[in-house]
């Protein structure tokens, strides 16, 4: 999956586990949203990337994107969803990348 379409299935993705989020707090009460959007693209990516790499590179943003809204004054971002989107395409892709770079190092 090229940065590119990772980028615009996650920032979906986001968006759809933000609205799953909200619907499984009302009905079973305040969750963490790190590891249930974590589990939560996880999931939807098909195993492309483990968990592990998933909530890292959420976490990562996370914080990022705090250092983001911090230097704009603290507003609140409505548009963090591309935003997490682009910096965990970036995380992802890199480290994916060198995984398989590692795998086909042993191959020869």
């Amino acid at each position: 999956m090229s940065p590119e379409t990772l980028t615009a299935a996650l920032e979906d993705l986001l968006v759809r586990a933000e609205e799953s989020h909200l619907a499984y707090q009302l009905e079973h009460g305040t969750t963490e949203w790190p590891p249930y959007y974590a589990a939560h693209l996880h999931s939807a990516l098909g195993g492309e990337f483990t968990l592990d790499q998933v909530t890292r590179a959420l976490r990562e943003a996370a914080v990022a994107h705090g250092e983001f809204e911090k230097a704009n004054g603290g507003r609140h971002d409505s548009e963090w969803p591309r935003w997490y989107a682009e910096h965990m395409a970036g995380s992802l892709s890199r480290k994916w990348y060198s995984f398989l770079a590692q795998l086909e190092a042993w191959d020869y």
